[in-house]
This record gives structure tokens, sequence and C-alpha cells, in this order.
């Protein structure tokens, strides 16, 4: 019973709060006009319609839905696109970390050797000549300078 009343009291509510009140009109012995929700005992009283609801607008209320639904959707739009540019641009601060790393290894291998061995591509070993090898330690200062900050 208790669950019943529970779950009409809201519509109770509900739909009489659209119910307008009955208004009464009349003058007094003075002639003053007066306005009431309750009309006089001994009087003669007219009584007022209360006035008529606000028009709903269908097309109105639907053509703000859609403007809400648009926004929400650019708003996701633009929501999706900065993560993918904050995505894109952490990738590419992690490649230049590792490009700095690289550049500072190859600069420390060329400076703290006396003579440096690379393989080729074809896999054969061979010793660096000097001039090649300062041409590689410039590289790397270059790439240094690019990628580290």
């Amino acid at each position: 019973m208790k669950s019943l009343l529970r779950a009409l009291l809201p519509l109770t509510l509900l739909f009489s709060a659209g119910l307008p009140a009955a208004m009464y009109k009349w003058v007094d012995e003075n002639g003053q006009t007066h306005y009431s929700q309750h009309p006089p005992p001994d009087r003669e009283y007219e009584a007022l319609a209360p006035p008529p609801p606000p028009a709903s607008d269908a097309g109105q209320a639907q053509q703000k839905l859609e403007q809400l639904l648009q926004r929400q959707d650019e708003q996701r739009q633009a929501r999706e696109q900065a993560e993918q540019e904050a995505a894109a641009a952490e990738q590419q601060a992690e490649q230049r970390r590792q490009a700095c790393e690289a550049a500072r290894h190859n600069l420390r291998v060329l400076t703290t050797t006396g003579r440096a061995r690379i393989t080729g591509p074809d896999g054969v070993a061979r010793y660096l000549p000097e001039e090649e090898r300062q041409a590689k330690i410039a590289e790397a200062q270059k790439q240094i300078e690019e990628y580290c900050d």
C-alpha cells in the first residue's frame, strides 16, 4: 500500500501543478475592485477564466533538440580531434627523445674510442677514416641540436 502511495504522490503533484486556481472578481461597497481565489459570500462576483497556457510549438522544440544534438556532436568531434592531436604530439615527442638518445650515443662512441669501426650494409665491418669520423661527429652534433631540447 505504501509503495502505491509513493508512486501516486508524484503523479498527483505533477498533474495538480498544471491546474490553475479559480479567480474571482468583485466590487465592494466602496467601489474598489477585488480579485481573489475565493468568491465573496454576500456579493455578486464574476468568475475569471484562467489565461490559456503558452502554446507549445513542437517544431520549435524539435529544432532546439536538433541544435542541442548538433552541438553535442561538434563537442564530441572536437574532443576526439584534441585527443588524436595529443596522441600524435606524444608520439612525436617520444620519437624525438629516441632520436636524441641515439645521436648522443653516436657522439659518445665516436669521440671516446680511438678508431671507430662500423658495419656496412653488406655486413662487413670496417674502420672509419678520420675525415669520415669527423663528418659523423658533426652530423651527430647537428642531430643533438635538432632533437634534444
